[in-house]
């Protein structure tokens, strides 16, 4: 399961990164997610679904331990590219606050997603869920 779960933490993590200097974090990080999330072709489709099977089995804590610690690992990972998106203009914490939670609204979409049977696209799917998240991020931030 780790592979499985590194690797679409890496995808997601890769577009980012090639997001251009100068786009709002925000919008670099919502593009990034539903590029990632939403599948360009049936065998994507088919992955993103055996994902999500696999997420409903981590109730159980050996598979549980597994994905959060991807999941930390992928929270690490994104630090350094949401302070070069964020271009100074976030402190360290601000940073690591933000990769925190834009790597949750991923985790939290795809096991809110799984636990609901969504599909791969449209309302209720994996993308759906983290971008409502990330925009949900958004706005208590900023209150």
């Amino acid at each position: 399961m780790s592979p499985l779960l590194a690797d679409g933490a890496d995808r997601w993590r890769t577009l980012l990164e090639a997001t251009e200097p100068g786009t709002a974090l925000p919008r670099a990080l919502e593009s990034a997610v539903e590029q990632a999330l939403l599948p360009p072709d049936e065998e994507a489709t088919q992955a993103l679904l055996r994902t999500c099977g696999l997420l409903r089995a981590a109730a159980e804590d050996a598979l549980r331990a597994v994905w959060y610690r991807v999941d930390h690992e992928s929270e690490e990972r994104l630090v350094p590219v949401i302070a070069r998106l964020s271009g100074g203009r976030l402190d360290d914490l601000e940073v690591r606050v933000t990769a925190a939670a834009a790597t949750d609204a991923i985790r939290i979409a795809l096991g809110t997603g799984a636990g609901a049977e969504a599909g791969a696209e449209g309302p209720g799917s994996p993308a759906d869920l983290a971008v409502r998240c990330l925009r949900r991020f958004g706005r208590t931030a900023v209150s």
